[in-house]
Parts: C-alpha cells; sequence; structure tokens
C-alpha cells in the first residue's frame, strides 16, 4: 500500500505544481499582460471574463487538488512513525495545508465574490494582481512539497532496499555454509 500511495503522492504533488505553474504563466499573462507582446486586461474586461476562466481553471485543478489530498495524507499515515519517510511526509502535507488555507483564506473569496459581481473594474485590476502575486506564493509551496514528496519516496525506497539487502544476506550466508 506504501509504494502504490507514495507514487500517487508525488504524481498528484507535480500535478498540482504543474498545474499553478501553468495557470500562473498563462492566466497571469492573459489577465496581467507581457509588456508589449500581450497587453493586459482592463477592468472591464476582468470583471467579465476573469469568473469564466476560473471555471477553466477549476475543472482541472480541483480534482487534481483531491487527489494531492487524499494521496498526502495516506502517505503521511501509512509510513512508520519517528521515521524519517514519515517526517517528510508531514511536512509535504504541512506545506500543502499551508497552501489550502492561503487559497480559502483569499483566492477563493476573491473568486467568489467576482462570481457576484462585487468588484469595479477599478478593484478588480489590483485585486487579480494581489490574486496572481499570492499564486506565486502557492506555487512556491507546491514545488516544495512536490520536491519533498520526491524525497520521502526516495527515501523509503533506499530504507526498502537496505531492509531487504538485510535479510537477504543471513539466508545467503547459511546456504554457503550447507
Amino acid at each position: 500500500m506504501s509504494k502504490r500511495s507514495h507514487f500517487m503522492a508525488v504524481v498528484a504533488t507535480g500535478l498540482f505544481a504543474g498545474g499553478g505553474t501553468m495557470v500562473g504563466l498563462s492566466f497571469g499573462i492573459v489577465f496581467l499582460g507581457l509588456g508589449n507582446l500581450v497587453p493586459a486586461m482592463s477592468g472591464e474586461q476582468l470583471v467579465e471574463l476573469f469568473p469564466k476562466y476560473w471555471i477553466a481553471i477549476a475543472c482541472t485543478i480541483i480534482p487534481v487538488a483531491l487527489t494531492k489530498t487524499i494521496s498526502l495524507f495516506t502517505a503521511t499515515f501509512t509510513s512508520p512513525k519517528g521515521n524519517g519517510v514519515r517526517r517528510l511526509w508531514s511536512w509535504a502535507l504541512g506545506l500543502w495545508l499551508i497552501n489550502c488555507t492561503i487559497t480559502v483564506g483569499y483566492h477563493l473569496q476573491v473568486v467568489i465574490a467576482s462570481f457576484q459581481g462585487q468588484y469595479s473594474p477599478e478593484e478588480m485590476v489590483g485585486t487579480i494582481q494581489m490574486w496572481i502575486a499570492l499564486h506565486w506564493v502557492r506555487v512556491a509551496l507546491a514545488l516544495a512539497s512536490f520536491v519533498l514528496a520526491i524525497l520521502a519516496t526516495l527515501r523509503a525506497a533506499i530504507k526498502n532496499a537496505t531492509r531487504q539487502r538485510r535479510t537477504e544476506q543471513p539466508s545467503m550466508q547459511r546456504g554457503t555454509q550447507l
């Protein structure tokens, strides 16, 4: 079970980190522009289009986020206590929970308010600038969580290989003594 949960956690954390990077780069550029290359959306366009774009983002990232949550909890709590592997999983999970707190505390509030039409065009520009800036904090947390998941999986694999080698050596030695 732990090999499968570790694999799923690595895949899900990697997908979320990649998805977050894609959202920051693509939608960040669409919303805020990229100098003369891509013009920024006006406040009116953001008021109209941000909720629609968010639906597209949500359809892809929410299933990945749910998978990441379940797999990180599973990997963390199926790892032996007092183990360096579990500590790495705990850190990965902790960073993910911080990410979720930022999401619920700010990003989701902005999305809900934008669906309710609570922002004027002038407010929306500044709100989206802050949304994107905090989004990059979430991307950094997601990337760190991904790295920790990889390290936890590698450490678990090394421990399992070492343990397996130790159990095979005595039996091999006994076989040569016969």
